[in-house]
This record gives structure tokens, sequence and C-alpha cells, in this order.
């Protein structure tokens, strides 16, 4: 097996200091029995033991076989790696798909051993049992840690409730689809998941014994992507498979540097704070009020985006306002911070004489407060609304209204944001829930980089997966995005049919948004064309349909939200 680390290893030494996890992560693929896949798990647990490693992770189904529907044999399996672990001394975090009589079909768990052979934590996937209790916080040495399995991972109740109740490790179990793995955007998932949050992000995945050759050994027979993964919490890998074969990621984890900054910053923020509060609440089996959620309406209409990466030059804007309209294109971008306040009264009069919507990035100041706005002209120059930054930090004050983002397109519902937010998947998951079909993000990062540029492709891809038709404006590197067609796209990769017109796309991702188009540097002009429905169906499908639950926390932050908030103290 080949071995992945962060650092050399020799011998079973353990590290005395109380902030330091050694974390092995066992890309392993599938054999065809319980028996055979029970050999893998007690077999890499020995091997992570002579590295010195304190944690062991298995990906989802590791314990999993044709016979898995046979309770004694599932059992005497676990018992082996109860006795494994105890042995070795260290945890054992593995998944497990077995037969459920009550379900009445197989069903993924997983499962967390301590180094004494006692199980320290269980939950059954939601996504494939959606009435099983939700998954909270574990503890490893002291320290506290959260898991997801696989697909649980796009309920942000399971994804993030622990770290708000105080994980600083967030385990993911995985079986991946190959189609999930898409090279250009990397550890799409995994990294921003990481950075909203500040955590380590630890994420273990199948993979195959021959790269890119299905095992036809193996109890599902399909092709697996690899590619397992220890994040650090500013989104660096600390250490990865760059690969779909079997191996063994070893990483040591500072876990004083998961400082879970960003995610309280987010649960603490005035407009957030009661959304969050429930969240937690709920999880814990209590009611919280919520009111009816309406989904704003939409018509079904072809919209145009263009994004301009054009900043401190307003005869410029004025001109590129022009050919966006000449582009048939119904709503122009431009970067935040693109132009001073001062400038207002030109683009006004240029959105209403080309009758195209304009979204720009003003620096706005309220008193002695510097607040970084975005300002949404309609096509008669009327001013339709003024976003601040939520997520703002020094030199600019958060703004406060998150109310303040709507506005519409043709009699489509939008919003936009701004800088971190983009970060805050929150504001845009909500908005999707309450029927937002557009999202346009302002930023002004110049950083150019190959790691600023795959980071950025990630964040943005985050935010624009929420069935919405999204336009990140920036200096540099501005995209348009689609995820319109978001279920007709899982579906068919999950059924193996052939892949929806969706459009053509730079880089197609049937498991987030599809990446249309993206402009290189300089003062560019890019466009999209996509037609919106009469309604964003993120909300129950991607939401309460797996995590019912919750349904009232998706409400109330809609509510939150709403733009018939837009006016409220």
């Amino acid at each position: 097996m080949l071995i992945v680390a962060s650092l050399l290893v020799r011998g079973a030494e353990r590290n005395n200091d109380s902030s330091m996890l050694r974390i092995g992560v066992v890309q392993m693929a599938l054999a065809r029995t319980i028996a055979d896949n029970r050999e893998v798990i007690v077999s890499g647990i020995s091997n992570s033991a002579w590295r010195g490693v304190r944690v062991v992770v298995f990906p989802e189904g590791a314990l999993q076989g044709i016979d898995g529907d046979q309770p004694a044999l599932v059992e005497q399996a676990v018992t082996a790696i109860q006795q494994a672990a105890r042995k070795a001394k260290l945890f054992v975090v593995f998944g497990g798909c077995t037969y459920s009589r009550k379900l009445k079909k197989d069903a993924n768990w997983m499962q967390v051993i301590g180094p004494d052979g006692r199980e320290v934590f269980r939950y059954e996937k939601l996504y494939d049992n959606d009435r099983a209790k939700m998954p909270g916080v574990f503890h490893i040495d002291g320290i506290s840690c959260s898991a997801i399995i696989c697909a649980d991972r796009w309920l942000r109740g399971v994804e993030e409730i622990p770290i708000q109740q105080g994980a600083q490790v967030s385990f993911e179990l995985s079986c991946n689809f190959v189609s999930e793995w898409v090279a250009p955007l990397g550890w799409y998932w995994y990294v921003p998941r990481a950075l909203r949050n500040n955590v380590w992000v630890v994420f273990a995945n199948t993979g195959n014994k021959v790269s890119g050759v299905p095992d036809d050994t193996s109890a599902l027979r399909e092709l697996r992507h690899g590619h397992s993964a220890i994040i650090a919490p500013d989104g660096r890998i600390a250490a990865a498979a760059r690969h779909d074969m079997e191996t063994l990621v070893i990483a040591d984890l500072d876990v004083s540097l998961a400082s879970r900054q960003a995610a309280l910053a987010r649960s603490t923020h005035p407009a957030l704070r009661v959304f969050w509060e429930a969240g937690v609440k709920l999880q814990h089996g209590q009611r919280v009020a919520a009111p009816p959620l309406i989904p704003l309406p939409s018509p079904k209409t072809d919209i145009t985006l263009a994004v301009a990466q054009v900043v401190d030059d307003a005869a410029a804007m004025e001109t590129i306002i022009g050919q966006a309209r000449s582009q048939n294109a119904d709503l122009v971008a431009f970067p935040a911070r693109a132009i001073a306040e001062t400038a207002l009264e030109r683009l006004k009069a240029a959105a209403r004489r080309h009758r195209i919507t304009v979204v720009v990035g003003m620096e706005h100041r309220v008193a002695d407060e510097r607040r970084n706005s975005a300002v949404v002209i309609g096509p008669d120059g009327l001013l339709l609304t003024r976003y601040d930054q939520l997520s703002a930090t020094s030199p600019f004050q958060p703004g406060a209204n998150p109310a303040a983002m709507w506005f519409r397109v043709k009699g489509v519902p939008a919003v936009v944001t701004v800088g971190e937010d983009a970060l805050w998947t929150e504001l845009a998951e909500l908005a999707a829930v309450a029927g937002a079909q557009i999202h346009v993000h302002l930023d002004h990062n110049p950083a150019n980089d190959a790691d600023a540029t795959l980071r950025r492709l990630q964040v943005c891809s985050n935010l624009a997966s929420f069935q919405t038709l999204t336009v990140t404006a920036n200096v540099i590197g501005s995209a348009i995005w689609d995820d319109l067609h978001d279920l007709e796209e899982r579906h068919a990769e999950v059924h193996g049919l052939p892949r929806p017109n969706t459009g053509t796309a730079e880089i197609y991702s049937p498991f987030s948004a599809n990446l249309v188009v993206r402009a290189g540097t300089g003062p560019q002009l890019i466009t999209a064309t996509r037609q919106v429905g009469p309604q964003n169906r993120y909300h129950p499908a991607r939401t309460s349909n797996f995590n019912p639950q919750m349904d009232a926390w998706y409400r109330l932050g809609a509510s939150i939200i709403h733009p018939n908030r837009q006016n409220a103290p």
C-alpha cells in the first residue's frame, strides 16, 4: 500500500502534545464480502498503529458485502474491529453499509470505536433514513469532533451545527461517484468547509485497486475517485492522495489551529444569530416557531447576465454598460469597490439610457462608518437596493440587513452579496429556499497565483450550488455559473443516464454548479444566457425531504432574509 504523509514517521511513537493528533486515512477499495472488507479494516488498523496514528479513518461503506443482510456476520465483523482497536490502542472511524430490516434496504451508518474497544459514536446516514437522529459532537482524546456520511454533506444541520457546538475536526466518510471528482475544481466541497468554519476537515473516500479500473471483486463494482485528503483550517491541503488507488494518508493535526473563528462570526452576527440558535434547538429535538414558507414566484424566461472587470473608470463603465446591452444582456455586474459613490448618478443615467440592470460595488459612508456595499440600479435608472456586506471586517463595518440583498431582473427574484459573504453560504442557501434564481456576488481580490485561482473557483462553486444562475464579479477571474438543472444532472449520474443538455460549459460538474464561462485578467466582458423556470426547486427537494426535522429551520432562515423584511428595523 502506498503511503502519503505530511511527515515521515518511524515506529509507533505517540505525540504527547495534547493539541496534536496524528490521523491516518485508509483509502480502500471495497471487497466482495463482509469478511473480506473486515480483514482490510483490521489490517489497516494494524498498519496505521505501526506508524504512530492515533485515529484511523475508513470510508463510507467500508464494512459491506453481498452478505451484508446477515446480522450475525456484521456483528462478528464489528467485534473484530473493536478488538483490533483495543489491541492497537487507537480510535477507529469507519462506515458500514448493511441491510436494514426497518428500512427494507441497504443503508449506510458509521461508528467510532475508542482505544478500549467501546463505541464512542454512531449515526445513520440521513440520505438513507431521513428519520434518523441527527449526529452531534463526539470526543477523541478530549478533542471535539463531528462526522458526515457522504451526501449528508449537503445538509447544513449535519455539516455545521456540530461545529457550532464546538467540533474542531470534521470527518467525512464517502464512497463518491467518479464524476464527483472534477479535476479543475479539486477538493471543492472540502476546502470551503474548512475556510468558512476554521476547522480541520478529514475526507476519507473509497478508491480502486487499479487506477481507473472498476474492481470486479467489489460489492459495488463501480469506479471510485479516491483523492482522500486532510485539510487545515486555513484551507491548506495538509496531506492528500492525488490518485484513485488504495493508499494511507497521514497528517499531524495541530488542533489548536482550529479556532472556529469564521463559524462563530457567522453565528453571532445579529442578523443570523436567531437562525443558528434555532438550528441547535431543533438538532436537540426541541421545537422552534417558524412562519409558513411561500417561495417567491418567477416568470419562465431567458436571462442574459454579463460581467465586466472594469474598475476606477466611470467613462469605461458607461461604455461597457452599452456593450453589454448590445449583446442582449439583462444585467451587467462590476466588482466590489469598482467605483466611488460620486459616480452613482452617471451609472444611473447609463442604466436608464441602455435599459439594463446594473450591479456595482461602492464604498458607502454612514456618518463615520465605512460600508463595503453593492448598489443595484434598475433599467429605469432608479436605485433598486443598496446592500452592505454582512461579513465585513475592519476597516468596514458589517451590514445589518440581509433583506437588502433582494431585487428582480425581468421579474426573476435575485440577490446580491459582497466579499467574504461568498463563504457565508447560508445566505445563498436561504435565498434559494425563499425563491432566488439569480445570485450576483461582487469581490475585489487581485490574487492571481495558482493557489488563489483554485481557491476562488472552489469557493464560488460552493456559492453557486443552490440551483441558481450565478455571477461572480471580481477584478480578475470573474465567472458565470449555472446550477439551474441540478436535479436533472444528479439524477442522470446516479442512474447512469445520458447527461442532460444544460448548455455549453467550461467545467461540467454534475454535483455542483457548472462553470459556464470565466474571464482572465484585464477589463473583459463575458456573458451567458440561460432560461429560468417558474420557481427555484432547491427547497424542499434538497433540504426538508432529506432532513424533515429541520424544516422549521429553513423556513425561519428564509423569513429572516426575505425581501418583505426590507424595511424592517
